[in-house]
């Protein structure tokens, strides 16, 4: 049996046919951005080392440590990590058994040249009073060589009685002489002493000035490192009790890579990317050394890679980024692909 269906209008069309090619034509699109995006990503990939020199950086600025010639121990801080600090500022308070051993030794020994000098000049002073007593003596004994010489032979004169006038005169000489060179070997002794205490004395009055009681105080004006030391926590000697930048000057230490096709010149402008800041700046300095970002020592991982350090300055009007902070620099190979970068972040307004 024959059964008649009737169609719709052709010209209507077919509610499944539609979202048929609509699906297609969004599955297309998805497919197509996927693709174009890889082969962006492929081609910024291997193509952007053609284009600008990148590499990381870390800002930072001159390094002031604080530490002391002692075995020390933290009894008091006053500043935190990330605080503005004054010249002359107390950061902290501190004390030192190894420096009051020093002391003491400083001060057991002025007490012993004092008692030596002391001494010296009790001997010196003997000599010199008792000098005028001798050299009498002596001109006494003098005179009686000299009239036993005038005196006639037919003198009742024993040859003993001359053998103790001589004997007298001689130690009378002696005597004389041997004050005389007491005396002066005392004052040579004592100004010698003079001498050595007053640069004990210095040494002492240095120890104490550098100690300042214990008083930690900033050398410069700046903001205090990471690295502070804690309450109660005890310090070899030369280890920091705390860091200071120094802001006056801030900087990025550019870790270049290895592989480039020119190398960097002093001059060249770069642009530190921050965030989303596009900071300019000019490499104002190449370093003959290398390091790695991070580290103050070469890297002894297998494939760790340093490159040569180039240090980069921001204009004055520029606000500069966080200290120690960790970012990435570009130099482009080209003014005219510089532009071209300058032109679009502009129009992204990403500057």
């Amino acid at each position: 049996m024959d059964i008649g269906l009737d169609r719709l209008d052709p010209n209507v069309p077919d509610p499944v046919e539609s979202r048929r090619r609509a699906a297609g034509r969004f599955v297309r699109i998805v497919y197509g951005t996927f693709i174009f995006g890889l082969l962006a990503a492929v081609i910024l990939y291997f193509g952007a080392p053609l284009v600008f020199l990148g590499g990381p950086g870390i800002v930072s600025a001159p390094r002031h440590e604080i530490s002391l010639p002692y075995v020390v121990q933290v009894t008091q801080t006053r500043v935190r990590p990330g605080d503005r600090v004054e010249a002359g500022e107390e950061i902290a308070q501190i004390r030192s058994p190894q420096h009051d051993e020093i002391i003491a030794s400083y001060m057991r020994g002025l007490a012993d040249l004092a008692g030596r000098e002391a001494e010296l000049r009790i001997r010196a002073r003997v000599a010199r009073d008792s000098l005028a007593a001798a050299r009498s003596y002596l001109q006494l004994t003098e005179e009686a060589v000299k009239r036993l010489e005038v005196a006639p032979e037919a003198a009742n004169v024993s040859t003993l009685y001359q053998i103790e006038v001589l004997n007298a005169r001689a130690q009378a000489l002696k005597t004389v002489v041997t004050q005389e060179a007491e005396a002066a070997e005392a004052a040579i002794q004592i100004e010698s002493l003079s001498t050595v205490r007053e640069r004990f004395q210095q040494h002492l009055d240095r120890a104490e000035g550098e100690f300042a009681g214990g008083r930690v105080v900033a050398p410069i004006s700046g903001i205090v490192a990471r690295n502070v030391a804690r309450v109660g926590q005890s310090l070899a000697p030369e280890t920091a009790i705390a860091e200071i930048f120094d802001t006056t000057d801030i900087y990025v230490d550019w870790y270049i890579p290895n592989y480039r096709l020119i190398d960097p010149k002093v001059g060249n402008n770069v642009f530190v990317l921050f965030g989303n800041r596009r900071i300019p700046g000019v490499v104002d300095e190449i370093l003959p050394l290398s390091g790695m970002p991070g580290s103050e020592a070469p890297d002894s991982r297998p494939g760790a890679q340093s490159g040569q350090i180039a240090r980069i300055r921001f204009a004055p009007d520029v606000v500069n980024p966080a200290l120690n902070a960790a970012v990435r620099i570009h130099m482009h190979y080209s003014t005219v692909v510089a532009r071209a970068a300058a032109a679009l972040v502009d129009l992204l307004g990403l500057r």
